[in-house]
């Protein structure tokens, strides 16, 4: 039963004209994955591993990972790419993503404004087993169902600071559509753009160890209804941090972050007190992994940019 739920799942994403794309719980820790404008923002070059597991326990569950790179190449420029799987049975989603942002210096080096552009490549395909298929023939289904690749483009601005930062990006401009009827189904199956806007800013307390970080994040797919994440991160000492996150579809976020050395950890676990599947799961994780990596370029770029 819980395979036919995804199957059927998997058939009205395909079939809906349209594909969300994956969107991880910690935008804080990769943001660059949802602007390309953020790339090279920071004083060294992250190396950052993401893998978010949604409905543990749920079989055929949707499981994404991320792995995400971005540093300065001077003082204004920077290049940066991520490539990204998201697998729920029985679809397959693969994006390779490279971005090159330029930044503009507003006041010295306090405060800097960056333009950013990205290049996109996808590919889906949906697999069935034969055994979960219904009995007799449907030209709706069959062993390999669908598979297609093509390209698109993204864009974004980025208004940062040491205590702050702003930015709008927007994915999928072009709406690429992958021109294939799905064995007979009469939908484009087309890529709608999709809009992000992320804001934050960082609070001083207690001797300047503690930070208080609010931070908002608002995701809209064309003609679909938009999503709001609001966080409050407690920060010490710049790397040490827990955090709370609502999310306006009536998801609770609880998350926290360490570091050793140049290493960074984090952890997150999502709670729907709205979604019927939650009372038969485990939950959502999401897993983060950040490697520091300093380079004169980058702390030349943004030598004051805290972390």
């Amino acid at each position: 039963m819980k395979k036919i739920f995804f199957i059927i799942g998997a058939l009205f994403v395909v079939n809906a004209s349209a594909q969300q794309e994956p969107l991880f719980t910690q935008y804080y820790v990769n943001d660059m994955a949802i602007n390309p404008a953020i790339s090279g923002s920071k004083s060294y070059n992250p190396l950052t591993i993401q893998t978010r597991q949604q409905w543990l326990g749920f079989e055929g569950a949707p499981l994404s990972t991320n792995i995400s790179y971005h540093g300065a190449l001077n003082n204004r420029s920077a290049m940066g790419g991520y490539l990204m799987f998201d697998k729920a049975t029985p679809t397959l989603q693969a994006n390779l993503h490279l971005n090159y942002a330029y930044h503009v210096p507003l006041n010295y080096n306090d405060v800097k404004l960056s333009f950013g552009l990205g290049a996109k490549l996808m590919y889906h395909n949906i697999d069935f087993n034969k055994e979960d298929l219904p009995l007799g023939e449907d030209p709706a289904f069959s062993t390999s169902a669908y598979d297609k690749t093509l390209a698109d483009a993204s864009s974004g601005v980025y208004l940062y600071g040491k205590e702050f930062y702003v930015g709008f990006s927007v994915s999928n401009m072009f709406q690429s559509s992958f021109n294939t009827e799905v064995q007979g189904s009469p939908y484009p199956n087309s890529e709608y753009r999709n809009y992000y806007g992320i804001g934050a800013y960082k609070f001083q307390v207690i001797n300047n160890d503690w930070q208080l970080e609010p931070s908002i994040l608002i995701r809209k797919m064309q003609y679909q209804k938009g999503l709001t994440d609001i966080t409050t991160r407690i920060i010490f000492l710049e790397n040490n941090w827990t955090g709370l996150t609502y999310r306006t579809n009536e998801t609770f976020v609880f998350s926290f972050g360490f570091a050793q050395n140049n290493m960074h950890i984090s952890y997150s676990y999502d709670h729907s007190i709205s979604d019927q599947i939650t009372q038969y799961s485990y939950g959502t994780h999401e897993l983060g992994i950040s490697f520091r990596i300093g380079t004169l370029s980058s702390q030349r770029h943004t030598g004051f940019w805290g972390y």
